[in-house]
């Protein structure tokens, strides 16, 4: 490969792609509005998430989402005066709050998530670097037995 390549975000993602296309023997030029691994990825915690293929639209998010937008201790939240412009976005979104859709989207996710960790060690593996990814184990911790009994529909994707 003989040509140059700009990848725009230094994220996880932004800089994977970046490090695959030099191996392949592009010129690579990364570009991020801030430092690299400062935006979506720095959100995650560094947690390979193989298993994460349960979408946010699952059925059901239309009637939970007015007690999350109140509750404080939960990380969504609105700009109220942005509704008006968010509204068919929103509505689109929303309606693949389904089982179909959900399910659809869960299989989708599996191919691009599930070797998420074998992924990483190629990545790292003549960086130096491969001592920093690790398999463990990824625990959930539920309030009350009805808790975790809720969520029955996602750990059955």
């Amino acid at each position: 490969m003989s040509q140059h390549v700009v990848v725009i975000g230094a994220g996880i993602v932004g800089v994977s792609a970046a490090i695959w296309l030099r191996r392949a023997g592009a010129e690579v030029t990364l570009l991020d509005r801030s430092e690299p691994g400062r935006g979506t990825s720095h959100g995650n915690g560094g947690v390979l998430a193989a298993a994460g293929v349960a979408p946010v639209t699952g059925p059901g998010l239309m009637r939970k989402s007015p007690g999350m937008l109140r509750d404080p201790e939960f990380p969504l939240f609105l700009r109220w005066p942005y509704l008006p412009r968010l509204l068919p976005w929103l509505r689109r979104y929303m309606s693949h709050a389904n089982d179909a859709d959900t399910r659809r989207i869960s299989a989708g996710l599996v191919p691009i998530v599930s070797d998420s960790v074998a992924q990483h060690k190629a990545l790292c593996a003549d960086l130096g670097l491969a001592d920093w990814v690790r398999d463990g184990d990824y625990c959930f911790a539920y309030t009350s037995r009805a808790a975790f009994e809720a969520e029955a529909y996602t750990w059955a994707l």
